[in-house]
């Protein structure tokens, strides 16, 4: 009995110090990673997630400061000279991000800081980069030829054979024609010759079907890196012959006429 009782205590006392050192070893260090959209709009808002993971372990009060910096910030928000912020004891944030008025790419940084109820409080930064691009606003008229409305139209927007958005459509009546837009944000778009596709799909199956009177159509167009002449603008005409739908797809830069 002696022999098995000195046993469990050593056992015991082996568990009690590798318990502690399990749980420190598991905390690591302070990281904080941010996600969200890599490109913006001049002056458009967005949201961006902030996720912490490692530091003190316990109890923690994260306390978050975020500002953009860039060559040219106005409109801009928030800026270092009044940063944002927010605090809690979670792991994840969202804070929104308004980017400046002009074209330019800007960084997001985040400082935050992990204060345990017992130990020393521990710090990191993390930086996101955005690029402000100007818009580009894509639109497409459709043209329903047949006896009955088409209801709930999914129009997606492919660039060069990538999904770039999608827009719905509530009603086209028949014999009607309806005019759907998406704004793309062409982050990455290289000078020269790009492929420009629109599909039109009536059960949002991702599955063009043309016995059903769903179509897709597709041009080049040219993309020029600087910056256009007052009043330039790339016309791109269709004609989609293909009973119940035709297209026609114009594609501008935003503002600009």
């Amino acid at each position: 009995m002696i022999v098995r009782t000195w046993v469990l205590v050593v056992f015991l006392l082996v568990a009690a110090g590798l318990i502690p050192t399990a749980v420190a070893s598991a905390s690591g260090p302070l990281l904080a990673t941010v996600g969200g959209p890599s490109a913006l709009a001049p002056g458009q808002t967005a949201q961006y997630n902030v996720t912490i993971s490692g530091g003190p372990a316990g109890n923690v009060t994260y306390s978050l400061t975020y500002s953009i910096s860039g060559t040219n910030t106005t409109g801009g928000n928030p800026l270092s000279s009044s940063p944002g912020q927010t605090s809690g004891n979670r792991t994840s944030y969202q804070v929104n991000v308004t980017a400046p008025t002009l074209e330019q790419t800007i960084t997001l940084s985040i400082s935050v800081a992990a204060a345990p109820e017992v130990g020393v409080t521990e710090n990191t930064v993390a930086t996101f980069v955005i690029e402000v691009i100007k818009p580009f606003t894509l639109s497409a008229t459709l043209h329903n030829g047949g006896s009955t409305a088409a209801l709930n139209l999914t129009v997606r927007w492919y660039v060069d054979g990538s999904l770039v958005g999608t827009s719905r459509v509530n009603q086209v009546a028949a014999g009607s024609d309806a005019t759907v837009t998406f704004t793309y944000l062409p982050l990455g778009l290289t000078a020269g010759e790009h492929t420009l596709m629109v599909s039109a799909d009536l059960d949002h199956d991702g599955v063009i079907q043309a016995s059903r009177g769903e179509v897709v159509t597709s041009t080049i167009f040219y993309n020029q890196v600087q910056q256009p002449a007052a009043g330039w603008a790339i016309l791109l005409g269709i004609g989609i012959f293909i009973p119940v739908f035709l297209g026609v797809v114009a594609w501008r830069r935003r503002g600009e006429r």
